[in-house]
């Protein structure tokens, strides 16, 4: 799993519905700093976490950790 590939996908979602790293955090019930961590790379977002991640923004995992060029 690139942690990387999953940062930039979350938040080409982010910019696509007009969110911010904080916005979603509280969405999904994390402190902030949890998300810059996983936003800047440093550490990836458990499995568990990455299914309420994309519950919140309307995609799948796979989107999250692929990406899906065709559909941002």
């Amino acid at each position: 799993m690139n942690r990387y590939a999953i940062s930039k996908n979350i938040l080409r979602y982010l910019e696509r519905y007009g969110m911010t790293q904080v916005q979603l955090a509280e969405k999904i019930g994390v402190n902030p700093v949890t998300m810059s961590r996983w936003m800047s790379g440093v550490r990836p977002p458990t499995v568990y976490a990455m299914k309420r991640i994309a519950r919140a923004l309307g995609c799948t995992i796979d989107d999250l950790v692929v990406g899906l060029e065709n559909d941002l």
